[in-house]
C-alpha cells in the first residue's frame, strides 16, 4: 500500500472524449476536496473530435456523431444541459448504399429488396440464403471478421458487404481484425442460436431490435458539429484543465505516482487516469512497466484523412439523397466511403449546398495520408465524380489528417486485454480510459470513462480507509 498522501490527487492525462468524460464523473463522484486535474498535451481540447464552422458548413474533423442507443451518454448529455441541442440525423437520409461493379446498390434489409438486388449475383445471393445451415465454429479460438463473414454468408457476400463495413467503420482490414473485439454480438449469436438468421429470429420474437452487427440506433450530432460536447466540458471544467501540457512519462514511488512533464516540474498523484492513444500511454509508462508498454505498443492504428467537400450549383449533388455509400478494397478506388453531410445533418451546410465527407486511407492504404492536399483533392473528387456523376469542382474544401487515427483490434486483442489487465493489476492507481481497448466510438469512450471512474473511486476509497 502507498504511504498516503495529505490530500487525495488524481490526474487524467489526455483531453479527449475519454478523459473529459472521465473527468466529469469523477468530479460528480468524489468530494470537493480531492484535487482532480487534467493535462492534455495540446493547446485545444477534443483530440480526434472537431468541428471546422466555416462559410455555413460545418466539419467534424473526425467522428461526425454517436448511435443514440446507449443510455448513459444520453444522460451524460442531459447532465451537461446539452439536450436541447441535440441534433438526430434526418430520417428521409437513412438509405445506404455500396458501390460494386461500376453503381451503387441500395442496401436493405427486406428479403425480397435483398434477392431481386444485383449487388452481389445470383449464386452469392443464394450462398446467402443457406446460412442457417452451416453449422457453426465449435472451437474457441479468435477469427478474423472476414473469415467468419466468408464461412457464414460466402466469399462473395464479405467482399461486397462486410469488408466495406469493417473499412467504414474502423478504416480497416476484415482480413486481419478480430470478430470477438470488433463485433461480439455476432459471435454471441452464432455461439448462443447457431445461426445469425436464427438469432435475428428470436430477438423479433421477444421483440428485441438487434441485426447482427447489434442494436439499432440513430446517428445524432449537436447544432455546430460534434465539438459542441467538447466546448461545454472546457466551460464546466476550465479550472481543472490545463493544457499545453505534455507528459513525459510517470514513475511509481511510495507516495504514489510521480508525473514528468515536457518543460514544467513534476507532480504526485494518487492516481492517474491515461486517456491517451495506446501508443502514448506505452511511451508514458516505459520506465513504469516495461511489460504493459510493450503490450500498449501492439495495438496497431490505421491512418486517415477525411476530406470534406463542399459544392453548389451541382445538379447531381443536388439529387443525392440518402446516408452515403462504402466501397469494398477489391473495387479499385482509394477512398473507403464517403457520408452526404447536408443530407443528414441539414444545417450542417448552406441552403442548396452539398457537403460530402469522404475517407481515404486506412490500414490497407496507409501512403494516403501522405499525399499532398491537391492530390487528395484530384483524387477524391476524381472517384467521387465517377460514382456519383459529378459536373463541377468542389467550391468548398477541408482536410484533416490522421497518421494514426483508429486503434485496430486485430486477432488476439481480447487476449492482449487480458495481459494488460494483469499488469494493471500490479499497478495500484493506474487506469486506461481510451478509445483503444473495448470500443472505438464515442459511446465505447463515455462507457470506459465511466468504468474507469468508478474502479477509481473504488480505490480512493480503499487507500484512504486503509492507509
Amino acid at each position: 500500500m502507498m504511504a498516503q498522501m495529505e490530500q487525495p490527487r488524481i490526474a487524467i492525462i489526455g483531453g479527449g472524449i475519454s478523459g473529459l468524460s472521465t473527468l466529469h464523473f469523477l468530479k460528480r463522484r468524489l468530494p470537493v476536496e480531492v484535487s482532480i486535474r487534467l493535462f492534455e498535451s495540446d493547446s485545444r481540447l477534443g483530440g480526434t473530435i472537431g468541428s471546422d464552422r466555416v462559410d455555413g458548413y460545418v466539419c467534424d474533423w473526425g467522428p461526425n456523431g454517436f448511435l443514440d442507443r446507449v443510455p448513459l451518454t444520453l444522460r451524460l448529455v442531459e447532465e451537461l444541459c446539452l439536450q436541447d441541442r441535440l441534433r438526430p440525423a434526418n430520417p428521409q437520409a437513412d438509405n445506404r448504399f455500396i458501390y460494386r461493379h461500376g453503381r451503387l446498390h441500395a442496401i436493405s434489409a427486406s428479403p425480397i429488396k435483398f434477392m431481386t438486388s444485383s449487388l452481389l449475383s445470383l449464386r452469392g445471393r443464394l450462398r446467402v440464403t443457406m446460412e442457417p445451415l452451416i453449422k457453426p465454429k465449435r472451437d474457441d479460438t479468435d477469427e478474423s471478421v472476414f473469415d467468419f463473414a466468408a464461412r457464414r454468408i460466402g466469399r462473395e457476400a464479405a467482399e461486397a458487404m462486410i469488408d466495406p463495413m469493417v473499412s467504414g467503420i474502423f478504416g480497416g482490414d476484415a482480413k486481419a481484425v478480430s470478430l470477438r473485439s470488433c463485433f461480439p454480438v455476432m459471435e454471441e449469436m452464432e455461439r448462443n442460436y447457431g445461426s445469425l438468421f436464427r438469432a435475428m429470429l428470436a430477438k423479433k420474437k421477444s421483440g428485441k431490435n438487434a441485426g447482427p452487427a447489434g442494436p439499432s440506433g440513430r446517428l445524432t450530432s449537436f447544432d455546430n458539429g460534434l465539438y459542441t460536447i467538447i466546448e461545454r466540458f472546457h466551460e464546466l471544467y476550465r479550472d481543472q484543465i490545463q493544457k499545453d501540457s505534455p507528459v513525459l512519462r510517470i514513475i511509481k514511488t511510495p507516495q504514489g505516482y510521480q508525473v514528468e512533464f515536457s518543460g514544467g516540474p513534476s507532480e504526485t498523484f494518487s492516481a492517474v487516469v491515461l486517456a491517451t492513444p495506446a501508443f502514448a500511454s506505452a511511451q508514458i509508462l516505459h520506465d513504469t512497466d516495461r511489460q504493459l508498454s510493450d503490450l500498449l505498443y501492439q495495438i496497431p492504428y490505421a491512418s486517415l484523412a477525411v476530406c470534406c467537400f463542399g459544392y453548389s450549383g451541382d445538379k447531381r449533388a443536388r439529387e443525392l439523397e440518402g446516408f452515403g455509400f462504402l466501397v469494398p478494397r477489391n473495387e479499385g478506388k482509394r477512398i473507403l466511403g464517403s457520408i452526404c453531410t447536408s443530407s443528414i445533418f441539414q444545417d450542417q451546410a448552406p441552403t442548396g449546398q452539398v457537403l460530402l465527407r469522404s475517407m481515404i486511407g486506412g490500414y490497407t492504404d496507409p501512403a494516403a495520408v501522405q499525399l499532398t492536399d491537391n492530390d487528395l483533392i484530384s483524387l477524391v473528387h476524381s472517384e467521387l465524380q465517377a460514382i456519383l456523376g459529378l459536373q463541377t469542382k468542389p467550391a468548398f474544401v477541408r482536410i484533416f489528417r490522421y497518421e494514426k487515427g483508429i486503434p485496430q483490434f486485430t486477432l488476439g486483442h481480447s487476449d492482449r486485454l487480458k495481459q494488460i489487465d494483469q499488469r494493471l493489476d500490479t499497478l495500484p492507481g493506474i487506469y486506461l480510459a481510451s478509445n483503444a481497448y473495448s470500443g472505438i466510438g464515442l459511446n465505447d469512450c463515455v462507457t470506459r470513462a465511466l468504468e474507469s471512474a468508478k474502479k477509481l473511486v473504488t480505490f480512493l476509497r480503499a487507500s484512504m480507509t486503509l492507509s
